[in-house]
């Protein structure tokens, strides 16, 4: 991947925003509807929740695809000054691995229900071709491979969230908000020379 392209605008242009919260928003419903198909009262309720499950987790992977071309040509904020190297790294590295787990899932799980004999029918509209023929042995050791890979991007999910709130809440950078909609109308502004009182220059005062 190319050396990321900075600009000292303070904030992430708006299509890498857009993109961010998306992909939030489908990860948040994947999650959900992961726990919902094992909570199903009917084998109907089952079904819709398992298709929405793939249907998500496959827009999920294109999405991931789109933003991975968008940041080609994306310019990001720079990094806090006060930001060490080692920090820098270990976003980056944070980043990259997201960016692998939301890549490597959808791909699990569409393996894993091609092995168990059945086709993702996205979005109820048309069923995808199997990309692999039915093997039941396969099709555990794919489920636990996407169990694993599942709970791993969580827990990177959860990490990203906690760093950004470190930054926010901590460290007092804006690194947090340099991501919300609206960037700029979260910010505190921050004093500048003409914004900092001066001595009265009054002659009546001695």
């Amino acid at each position: 991947m190319q050396v990321e392209e900075r600009s000292n605008r303070g904030v992430f242009d708006q299509g890498t925003r857009v993109l961010h919260w998306l992909t939030a928003a489908f990860m948040l419903s994947v999650f959900v509807l992961a726990f919902l198909i094992d909570l199903a009262t009917s084998r109907a309720s089952h079904i819709a929740f398992l298709q929405l499950h793939r249907s998500i987790g496959l827009t999920v992977w294109l999405l991931t695809l789109f933003r991975l071309a968008w940041r080609l040509n994306a310019k990001y904020p720079d990094w806090p000054s006060d930001m060490s190297e080692t920090m820098r790294a270990l976003a980056r590295i944070t980043e990259y691995a997201l960016y692998l787990l939301l890549l490597l899932q959808p791909i699990l799980g569409l393996l894993q229900t091609n092995a168990r004999g059945e086709r993702a029918n996205l979005f109820f509209l048309r069923q995808l071709p199997a990309l692999i023929e039915k093997n039941r042995p396969l099709a555990q050791q794919l489920l636990i491979a996407h169990k694993v890979v599942g709970f791993s991007l969580l827990c990177l999910i959860a990490l990203h969230v906690l760093a950004a709130l470190f930054h926010h809440f901590v460290r007092r950078d804006d690194v947090l908000t340099a991501m919300l909609p609206a960037a700029a109308a979260w910010r505190t502004p921050k004093p500048t020379r003409d914004t900092i009182a001066s001595p009265s220059l009054d002659p009546t005062v001695e």
